[in-house]
């Protein structure tokens, strides 16, 4: 991610990216979902998702030390990696439909 994209996320970009994190949703999925990789990840993504924004204006924030940042950009990475996996093929990343398995 490039210095300049973190500091176009503004205040807006990450209230409404935790807004989109449907908790009603999140709850049903839990309910759903096997208790395997595949529904931990699925889960993992979705809230992932709404809180982008925040991590990556967190990992740039100078109050934190060198060491912090970079842990926190490397954990976003991380989980980066893991949503882009076409494992989790989904327009959101997530491959879930309510009463699809039902």
């Amino acid at each position: 991610m490039s210095t300049k994209k973190n500091l176009e996320t503004t205040f807006q970009d990450i209230e409404k990216a935790v807004k989109n994190i449907d908790l009603a949703t999140l709850k049903q999925i839990a309910g759903v979902l096997p208790e395997n990789l595949d529904g931990r990840a699925q889960k993992l993504v979705q809230i992932y998702n709404g809180i982008k924004p925040l991590l990556t204006v967190v990992s740039t924030l100078p109050i934190f030390s060198p060491a912090w940042r970079s842990a926190l950009s490397i954990f976003t990475q991380a989980i980066e990696a893991l949503v882009a996996a076409p494992d989790l093929a989904g327009a959101d990343g997530v491959d879930f439909k309510a009463g699809k398995d039902v």
